[in-house]
């Protein structure tokens, strides 16, 4: 079968002989109707959620610090060339490329995921803090890229996390609070954090250092999960989660489509800082509005429908969800760099909020409905190993797009692609229908 079979128990399947909530929105027999109080949460998934939101908090100022003002630094502090500023964007990506080996290699340890996953951040925390006391370009760069590339080994970890201890009727609704929360402290660590860049651009490492702190705080919260040890197949290939993407179609369809997508992404939202701070490209706005266009007002708008994400998440078909963000992420892409307009940057900031509110919930845990539960950490691998190597090749090609043709170009590359996407959707689709008929017939 195609990785769409399941544990009833544990997971509920992306599409079956019946109508599901997932494919109809419609509720299913024996599960709570909309608007019916839900039962307390086992205790499990209290003490997770009690936790994730502690991580999550911290993971806002992590995502401003290591991706907005690690840049801005590189740019205005040690005025990096257009590689090493690529270097530090992809570092993340780069990252990602590492976790099926990463997690092939920690399910050799025996140990929680949690407690793996809580001492990347710690490695993180210490590499942000070196970067802060070195005072030196070259090594502040490439202590961004360390923090950032263990940072990236939660993703598998945290999706095992979350498929053992989350029922999955909630699994949107609780992650969303966590998300929440990570809007809300990235939008003030970078309304604070560009105010004081703004008074004094010295003052960087109180920044970073601050940065560190919360990498520790993050670390510590996720060693507190309920986890067990990740299981993967058996065998002496680091990189043989990745077979899943030929053996399981349906699943390959998908990473195809997400690849589209997150290339076209990929390739102009690392530049909305360059687009706004270069004054070569007619803007050389303020760090205040740098900061408002790229991180407050999409926390702003993130903080205020991730709930509502979270529910269409848990409640309607993927594959619609799928659509309507990969055109909000178009629409967001078109109005930014098509402008010099302030107000019309902070406009495109604002669909970009609404897309990223969605897609955060979505990239986090969409594998779920098309894994079986024992192949969760393993599909997640898979699907981080192709977003960071999207991740990788993609801001290369944005910086020198933006060098040496226009932000424009750039542009309308990246609305192609997504829109490419959106088309391939409908086949993937069409044949996730075609395996759990066929499923439903055999069983039947």
């Amino acid at each position: 079968m195609h990785g769409l079979a399941h544990d009833r128990h544990l997971q509920e399947p992306l599409v079956s002989a019946a109508p599901s909530n997932r494919f109809t929105g419609a509720p299913e027999p024996g599960g709570p109707g909309r608007g019916e109080p839900e039962l307390p949460l086992e205790p499990r998934a209290a003490v997770t959620f009690r936790f994730d939101r502690i991580r999550g908090a911290c993971s806002g100022i992590l995502e401003t610090g290591w991706q907005t003002f690690a840049l801005l630094v590189a740019v205005r502090v040690y005025d990096a060339s257009p590689n090493m500023k690529a270097l530090l964007v992809s570092s993340g990506s780069i990252g990602l490329m590492l976790t099926p080996i990463v997690l092939f290699a920690v399910s050799r340890l025996n140990m929680p995921t949690g407690l793996v996953a809580g001492r990347f951040l710690f490695v993180g925390a210490v590499a942000t803090a070196v970067g802060v006391v070195a005072h030196h370009d070259l090594l502040f760069i490439l202590s961004m890229m360390v923090a950032s590339i263990a940072s990236a080994q939660q993703a598998p970890m945290m999706v095992n996390i979350y498929s053992e201890n989350y029922p999955p009727r909630r699994r949107g609704r609780l992650l969303s609070q966590s998300i929440v929360l990570a809007v809300i402290f990235s939008a003030l660590f970078a309304f604070g954090g560009g105010y004081l860049l703004d008074w004094r651009l010295e003052m960087f490492p109180w920044i970073f250092a601050s940065v560190a702190v919360a990498a520790a705080v993050a670390g510590w919260a996720m060693t507190r999960m309920p986890s067990s040890p990740v299981v993967v197949q058996l065998g002496r290939n680091p990189l043989q989660s990745l077979s899943w993407a030929w053996k399981d179609k349906v699943f390959g369809m998908m990473l195809g489509v997400w690849m589209l997508m997150g290339l076209g992404n990929l390739i102009v939202i690392p530049l909305r800082v360059e687009y706004m701070a270069n004054p070569a490209l007619g803007i050389n706005a303020s760090n205040a509005d740098i900061a408002l266009a790229v991180a407050i007002i999409p926390a702003i708008v993130r903080m205020l429908t991730t709930h509502a994400w979270g529910w269409l998440f848990d409640n309607y078909n993927f594959f619609m969800i799928r659509t309507v963000l990969n055109g909000l992420f178009l629409i967001a892409i078109m109005i930014f760099f098509t402008t010099t307009r302030l107000w019309m940057l902070m406009l495109g900031g604002g669909v970009f909020g609404l897309a990223f509110a969605g897609g955060n919930i979505a990239w986090n845990l969409w594998v779920t409905k098309f894994a079986p539960p024992e192949r969760v950490p393993a599909y997640m691998s898979v699907h981080t190993f192709m977003t960071g190597f999207r991740g990788v090749i993609a801001p290369f090609i944005g910086f020198h797009l933006i060098t040496h043709a226009s932000a424009g170009a750039a542009a309308w590359i990246s609305v192609g692609l997504i829109a490419l996407s959106m088309l391939l959707l409908g086949p993937a689709r069409r044949k996730a229908e075609a395996v759990s008929e066929a499923r439903a017939r055999d069983e039947g």
